[in-house]
């Protein structure tokens, strides 16, 4: 049995991605852009608020919440702010926070590099079980690539928890209002990586409710060409057009990898991923089962369909046939 799938999340830099870049390269690159720096000295330095009022504007009916934040960043991609606020935790003297199981590993890692140590709640626990804290939380999921309800996510803030919100995965799924409105939610992470195949373009936008101070340089310390590429990005597609075009593809998918192992694996919300219940994986043969053992995320199965995406790409997949 063959399956190409991968466990660590690369993104698929799709043909849509691809032709914005190249239209921002064929407007001259950004070099009449870098030449204002210094006429006058500073005026790049609000090159980005715009920027960010637009992809908010783009992403008002989905998370109408984000244009409530009024501390606002450039960010390389959504874990330079992952690494920042949880800096000023620390300073603030936090040393514990709450993660789920099997959600992404970053937030254990940068936790425990700063002294805070990370606490793995199950899914199903009740949060007024859990002395007060704070959750670092994905959604949409990168335990599953499925979106978590608003009840269950305002249910944490409800028992008393502040949340920092991750939305690595917006612009990936189906339409879905993402409520950050309860003051208990206290930063938001946006990221172009996963959605729009820019992972290694580091794009990437901070928001929270009180300043982040190690964040206002960036103000400085930004990549103009990411921004523009950004910016390109909400002008020229329109809100859940990507899924629109890719859940068909991922479904096609799916029923190739059913076809070559027999497994049965499910699309999530995210288009980029398929998942497997664990009381599904139980019911699987052994060697199934061990065809599956990397893809474990708590208790359930995630598994990446990038390397599928790639061999169906009209242009790269063609060529390396």
């Amino acid at each position: 049995m063959a399956l190409s799938a991968i466990s660590t999340v690369y993104s698929y830099r799709h043909p849509e991605t691809r032709q914005i870049i190249d239209s921002v390269l064929r407007s001259g690159f950004p070099h009449d852009v870098f030449l204002r720096a210094t006429q006058p000295p500073g005026a790049l330095d609000a090159f980005h608020e715009p920027i960010i009022e637009r992809v908010l504007g783009f992403y008002r009916a989905d998370v109408p919440g984000l244009a409530d934040f009024p501390h606002r960043y450039p960010t390389s991609g959504s874990e330079e702010g992952i690494r920042e606020v949880m800096s000023a935790l620390s300073e603030q003297g936090v040393r514990s926070i709450y993660v789920l199981r099997g959600d992404y590993e970053g937030y254990r890692a940068v936790a425990e590099q700063r002294g805070i140590r990370a606490l793995e709640v199950d899914r199903t626990t009740d949060p007024r079980e859990l002395a007060a804290g704070i959750f670092f939380l994905s959604n949409p999921s990168a335990i599953d690539g499925n979106i978590v309800p608003n009840e269950r996510i305002l249910g944490l803030a409800e028992a008393g928890h502040r949340i920092f919100y991750d939305l690595a995965y917006l612009g990936s799924t189906r339409p879905h209002t993402f409520d950050l409105s309860h003051p208990s939610i206290f930063a938001a992470v946006i990221s172009f990586s996963k959605s729009y195949g820019l992972f290694y373009d580091r794009i990437g936008f901070t928001l929270a409710r009180h300043p982040v101070a190690s964040l206002v340089g960036n103000k400085w310390f930004k990549g103009i060409f990411g921004l523009m590429i950004a910016d390109a990005v909400v002008r020229t597609l329109a809100p859940g057009q990507l899924f629109a075009t890719y859940r068909p593809v991922q479904e096609s998918i799916l029923g190739e990898i059913r076809q070559a192992t027999g497994l049965s694996l499910r699309p999530s919300d995210a288009f980029l991923l398929a998942h497997l219940p664990a009381a599904a994986a139980a019911a699987l043969d052994a060697p199934e089962r061990d065809l599956i053992a990397r893809f474990r995320r708590g208790d359930d199965y995630r598994f990446c369909l990038t390397p599928y995406f790639v061999a169906r790409d009209p242009e790269y997949g063609a060529r390396r046939s």
